[in-house]
């Protein structure tokens, strides 16, 4: 029986990936929690990255032997399950949904963490309400036709903030070379309203034969949760 390992995005929870227990009767599934796996740095760890991931995977490792271990990650989970998959083998393949591989140009970089840090100093001191207009208001989401309800008595306001700090995008190295020796079947899905990851989509196909491309129709950004049937149906289908 094949293990299949979600991740869910930032602001998001395991349980969103529910919606999809049916569809995966034939397999072992889990529904990880970012979080779970946010312990401080050790001394080896160089970035808040390393330290998540070695985290992670010496979790996975300790797992008994199935036949396959597969890995989804959503946005900031695809983001680490990149992370995963360039420093482990013990994954057979993945799918890698609006996730981006890391920005190349430097200060590019020192404007996504300073963007970072300030929406981490809003959800930790502001409205909650008010924060979380403001974060979907954001342009990545505006073709969303999916929005999420997120209340604030499920989340810890210091640990999100901590989140969006330490798994900046503008921390995260550039994948792309790590990307290109991944020797195992990836599926890169990316909503058809959602451009920019559309573009990254591509680009990724283009740069690694192992990775299958798959533009999501009627869907942005949240593709699971804005077109379930095609992701259902991709869970379905999803060979190995």
């Amino acid at each position: 029986m094949n293990s299949i390992h979600f991740l869910h995005g930032f602001l998001g929870s395991p349980n969103d990936w529910s919606i999809f227990n049916d569809d995966l009767i034939n397999h072992s599934f889990f529904f990880h929690s970012i979080a779970d796996y946010m312990q401080p740095k050790k001394q080896n760890d160089k970035t808040h990255f390393d330290s998540w991931v070695n985290n992670f995977n010496s979790h996975i490792s300790k797992e008994k032997n199935t036949k396959k271990n597969i890995l989804v990650g959503y946005s900031l989970g695809g983001r680490l399950a990149l992370h995963s998959l360039a420093s482990s083998n013990f994954w057979n393949a993945a799918i890698i949904i609006s996730a981006n591989p890391g920005l190349i140009n430097e200060h590019e970089k020192k404007i996504r963490i300073k963007t970072d840090n300030e929406w981490a100093n809003r959800f930790k001191n502001e409205k909650w309400e008010n924060v979380i207009k403001a974060w979907n208001s954001q342009s990545v989401f505006s073709n969303s036709q999916f929005s999420i309800n997120r209340k604030e008595n499920t989340f810890c306001k210091a640990e999100i903030s901590k989140m969006l700090k330490n798994y900046s995008l503008g921390k995260q190295e550039n994948l792309r070379n790590k990307i290109k020796l991944l020797n195992i079947p990836i599926l890169w899905l990316a909503g058809e309203k959602d451009p920019k990851y559309v573009n990254i989509a591509y680009e990724m196909q283009e740069l690694n034969k192992n990775i299958a491309l798959q533009i999501i129709p009627n869907a942005g950004h949240r593709v699971p949760w804005e077109n379930p049937q095609e992701f259902k149906s991709i869970l379905h289908n999803f060979q190995v």
